[in-house]
């Protein structure tokens, strides 16, 4: 079970200008909890809910967001994810290194850009995610998780997105 402080990328750039603050949204509440239960040596199942906020000036789908304290809506991220993750490292007892693959539904709620007239209705979207991430474990419980993942947007509309997150692992 993770417990985890994430941030998202959605600006609509892509892979280019990563290290832009201005793209990542930190805000309100960023989180996010998953499950895992490992079936094999090698592989587990997992699921992820994850919640976030772009606020004020920060950049999603190309545009600036026109948050609360500016007249508008900070733009809301929710995201489940389900997929696999295989461990090519996976010691039971200190790294365990693995690559994940999985699927996501994401909601945002009303927002406003930076032109106030311009109002931007709720989405979904459907994602393919790939990621990679290690667990180091301090104990025969507890651990430490730092994942990235790129999410690749499905639907016609819809932009490609990154999470990073680094959190507390407890195993049960």
């Amino acid at each position: 079970m993770d417990l985890v402080f994430n941030t998202v990328n959605n600006s609509g750039a892509g892979f280019k200008d990563l290290t832009n603050s201005d793209h990542w949204a930190f805000g309100k509440i960023p989180f996010y909890g998953s499950v895992a239960t490992q079936f094999t040596d090698k592989w587990a199942a997992k699921a992820t809910l994850s919640f976030n906020y772009f606020k004020d000036g920060k950049v999603m789908n190309g545009e600036s967001i026109l948050g609360q304290s500016e007249g508008g809506n900070d733009a809301g991220y929710l995201a489940f994810d389900l997929g696999a993750e295989y461990y090519f490292l996976n010691t039971k007892k200190v790294t365990d290194l693995f690559a994940s693959r999985n699927g996501s539904e994401l909601f945002w709620r009303l927002y406003h850009v930076a032109n106030p007239t311009v109002q931007v209705n709720t989405q979904d979207v459907l994602t393919l995610n790939a990621g990679l991430g290690a667990n180091v474990w301090f104990s025969d419980h507890w651990g430490l998780n730092v994942t990235a993942i790129g999410k690749w947007g499905l639907n016609k509309n819809s932009s490609n997105q990154s999470q990073a997150s680094i959190g507390a692992l407890y195993r049960l």
